[in-house]
C-alpha cells in the first residue's frame, strides 16, 4: 500500500513537472513579450523533480516535455535544439548538485555536458537529413544576419528624426554578430546562476541545505584567471581578426564571471550589515539598468582578487 502511494506521488511529480514545462513553453511562443524573460526559468521544473524524484524521474519529465514540443510543432530545427538544451540543463544541473560538486564545477560540467549532448544531436541530425554541417551553420547564420539588419533597419525608419547613418547601423550590426557568442553564452550563464540561486531557495523551504550553494555570496573566481584578463586584453589590439574575434568574446564572458564575484562582495556586505531589502533592491535595479554600477560592481570583482574586500571586512 505504501508503495503504491509512493509511485501515485512520483507519477503526479513527473506530470506536474511536465506541465509546468509545456506553460513556460507556451507563454514563449504566445506572450513573446513575457518570453523573453520566461526562457530564464524552463531548466527549474526539470532541475527541482530531478532532485526530488530521482534521475529517471527527472529524465522523463525533460524527454516528455520535449517530445510534446515537437509533436505540436511538427518541426525538428534549432528552435527543438534550443528548448532541448534548457530542458537539459535542469536535469544536468540536478545531477552535479546532487553530487555536492562547488558551484563552479556545477555551472562549467553543466555547460560541456549539455554542449556536447547538443553537439552530438546536431552531428547526427546534419547525417540523418544529408545536408552538411557547414552547410547547415552557414544558412542559419545568413538568416540571423539577415534578420538582425532588419531589425536595425526598423529601428531608423521608426526613427527617422534621428537622420541615423545607414554605414553607422551597418557597422553596429555587423560588431553585434561579432560579439552575440560572448553575449549569449554570458546569458546562458546567468540563467544557469539564475537557476541554481531558485533551487537554494526552494530546498531552504523544505529544509533542505546544499553546502555546495549555500553561501554564494563567498564565491570568488580563481586567482590565476586575471591572467586571462590581462593576455586577451592584448590580443584584442593585434591585426589578426581569427584573434580578435574570440578575444573580445573571451573578454566579454570573462568580465561577466567578475561580474558574479562582484555581486558576490555586495550581497556579502548587504548580509553582514543587515541592510533593508528596499535598499538592496533599489541597489540591484540600478546595477540592472545603469552600466556604470554593472562596470562598477565588475570593477569589485576584478579587484576582490588582490584585496579581497570580505576577508579584510571579516579581519577588522
Amino acid at each position: 500500500m505504501a508503495g503504491s502511494l509512493i509511485q501515485h506521488s512520483t507519477i503526479k511529480d513527473i506530470l506536474t513537472g511536465i506541465l509546468l514545462c509545456m506553460l513556460i513553453i507556451a507563454i514563449m511562443y504566445i506572450v513573446p513579450l513575457i518570453g523573453i524573460f520566461a526562457w530564464m526559468f524552463l531548466p527549474l521544473p526539470v532541475l527541482f523533480y530531478r532532485l526530488k524524484t530521482g534521475r529517471n524521474g527527472g529524465g522523463i519529465v525533460m524527454a516528455a516535455s520535449l517530445a510534446v514540443l515537437i509533436v505540436f510543432t511538427s518541426n525538428l530545427a534549432f528552435n527543438t535544439l534550443y528548448f532541448g538544451s534548457l530542458l537539459m540543463t535542469g536535469f544536468f544541473l540536478g545531477e552535479f548538485i546532487e553530487k555536492h560538486l562547488s558551484v563552479e564545477k556545477i555551472m562549467l560540467y553543466t555547460c560541456f555536458a549539455v554542449l556536447g549532448t547538443c553537439l552530438a544531436v546536431f552531428i547526427i541530425y546534419s547525417l540523418s537529413s544529408g545536408q552538411g554541417i557547414e552547410h547547415i551553420i552557414s544558412n542559419y547564420v545568413s538568416r540571423y544576419n539577415a534578420l538582425s539588419s532588419q531589425l536595425f533597419s526598423e529601428s531608423a525608419k521608426l526613427y527617422p528624426e534621428m537622420k541615423v547613418d545607414q554605414q553607422v547601423l551597418k557597422k553596429a550590426s555587423s560588431m553585434f554578430v561579432i560579439i552575440f557568442p560572448g553575449i549569449f553564452i554570458n546569458s546562458y550563464l546567468s540563467m544557469v546562476w539564475l537557476n541554481i540561486l531558485l533551487i537554494k531557495r526552494l530546498l531552504l523551504k523544505k529544509g533542505i541545505i546544499v553546502k555546495s550553494i549555500e553561501n554564494l555570496n563567498q564565491w570568488k573566481a580563481p586567482d590565476h584567471l586575471v591572467f586571462g584578463v590581462i593576455a586577451l586584453s592584448i590580443l584584442i589590439f593585434l591585426p589578426v581578426g581569427t584573434l580578435k574575434f574570440f578575444a573580445v568574446n573571451g573578454l566579454i564572458i570573462l568580465m561577466f564571471v567578475y561580474f558574479f564575484q562582484g555581486i558576490a562582495v555586495v550581497s556579502f556586505f548587504f548580509q553582514k550589515k543587515n541592510a533593508p531589502f528596499a535598499l538592496k533592491f533599489f541597489f540591484y535595479v540600478l546595477i540592472a539598468i545603469q552600466p556604470f554600477f554593472m562596470f562598477l560592481v565588475i570593477g569589485f570583482g576584478l579587484f576582490d582578487t588582490w584585496i579581497n574586500f570580505r576577508k579584510l571586512d571579516t579581519a577588522t
